[in-house]
């Protein structure tokens, strides 16, 4: 029987059986399942019976649906083990047949896929969210950690992932894996990790809220199956050039890229950001707009801020960006698709927005939808044939703001 398993949100490990022709998902009380979270619309989206199976369809919900990373925009056929997520906070694990889980122990219950162990086989994870999605690392060694740090034996570096986040320690089938007392913890299939656990292949593996990686078995088809749906994340993807250096090159250049950083400075003397507005946006917007906007902003003798000397995910752009938005007076919030669509701009809007920090938003390049929180705020417009008038405008915004 087709079921979804709740992998975070409310009542995580879950088990919905799935018996109707038609379910729908929301927040509202009229729904078949309803998850009381703020991420999720009160009609967000359904699912509808097909061959056997279901499909996945968004109902113009304001926070999104995705399948395996990538937004809903049409209907969708499920497969087995997909997750499906709704907005930022909400992982719904779908099954085609429960059956299969046969769960034999408390773990193996949240455990959606029992695959037996043969001997000898090699596995690996494979990062599904977060930076440099689709990268494969084998396992093959005794022990691995894991973390931001440049000396872990897999490095991945997100700002929600700690310096030495967990570690991987071989057993006669497979890996353990065991959190080394992490900042945001991890998450085995939807159970915060205490102690060391046992991996089943395809186990899911959360680090944060922005990292997910899959344990599998290291050949062509289990590769397949956990990376045929996911499309590389833009706004958390590495440059691609970099994954084809070798490691030595690699880590030198990081190392360069954060000496660099430093020299450059992040503002992190208490109180020197107190004065400055916050520019969120998307860096595939910097040359085209933002660069020229910040130059005119400074003219003005408006102090800004923005993080595009800063690598993200690196321990400077780390620090910077949360002494920027606890001390930034303003944001000044560049809309595009791309800013929309970035994790990064989400998070920063709501914290000011939750704070009643104002916020001006920008209309740069047309977007289909505005998020809720954004909906009641007056947005300026942006005229791209005369930038220079569109900036004094924002410009006597701003200063009229700061004098009130």
């Amino acid at each position: 029987m087709p079921a979804l398993i709740i992998r975070r949100g409310p009542q995580a490990g879950k088990v919905i059986e799935l018996t109707q022709d038609i379910i729908y998902i929301g927040r509202g009380a009229k729904n078949d399942l309803i998850i009381d979270d703020n991420d999720v619309s009160r009609e967000h989206c359904q699912l509808v019976r097909v061959d056997g199976g279901y499909e996945l369809r968004d109902l113009n919900s304001t926070n999104g649906t995705f399948v395996n990373g990538q937004r809903v925009t049409s209907a969708r056929t499920l497969h087995g083990g997909q997750l499906i997520e709704l907005g930022d906070m909400i992982t719904l694990e779908y099954q085609r047949d429960l059956a299969e889980s046969a769960p034999n122990s408390e773990d193996a219950a949240l455990s959606a896929r029992v695959t037996p162990i043969i001997p000898g086989d090699t596995f690996a994870l494979v990062v599904e969210i977060g930076p440099n999605p689709r990268r494969i690392y084998t396992l093959t060694e005794d022990n691995y950690t894991l973390g931001r740090d440049l000396s872990n034996d897999i490095v991945i570096q997100d700002p929600e992932v700690s310096r030495w986040h967990l570690q991987l320690f071989r057993n006669p089938d497979g890996y353990s894996v065991k959190d080394m007392g992490s900042t945001n913890g991890t998450v085995l299939n939807g159970v915060r990790l205490t102690g060391s656990k046992p991996l089943r292949v395809y186990d899911t593996l959360e680090l944060g809220t922005a990292v997910r990686l899959h344990y599998i078995y290291d050949t062509e088809e289990a590769r397949n199956r956990v990376t045929v749906d996911a499309e590389p994340d833009p706004e958390l993807a590495s440059d691609r050039t970099e994954e084809k250096r070798d490691t030595k090159e690699l880590i030198e250049l990081q190392f360069a890229r954060r000496r660099k950083t430093s020299r450059l400075g992040t503002g992190v003397n208490r109180g020197a950001l107190v004065d400055h507005v916050f520019i969120a946006y998307a860096r595939e917007d910097w040359e085209e707009l933002v660069a020229p906007l910040t130059l005119a902003l400074q003219d003005a003798g408006v102090k800004n801020w923005v993080d595009q000397y800063l690598m993200q995910g690196s321990d400077d752009w780390q620090v910077a960006i949360e002494q920027a938005l606890h001390e930034c007076w303003l944001m000044l919030l560049v809309l595009s698709p791309d800013a929309l669509e970035s994790r990064y701009v989400r998070l920063a809007f709501r914290y000011f927005i939750n704070r009643e920090k104002p916020v001006i938003p920008l209309a740069y390049k047309p977007v289909e939808a505005l998020p809720t929180e954004l909906s009641g705020l007056e947005t300026l417009p942006y005229d791209a044939s005369d930038p220079r008038r569109s900036y004094q405008r924002l410009i006597h915004v701003i200063l009229d703001r700061h004098s009130q």
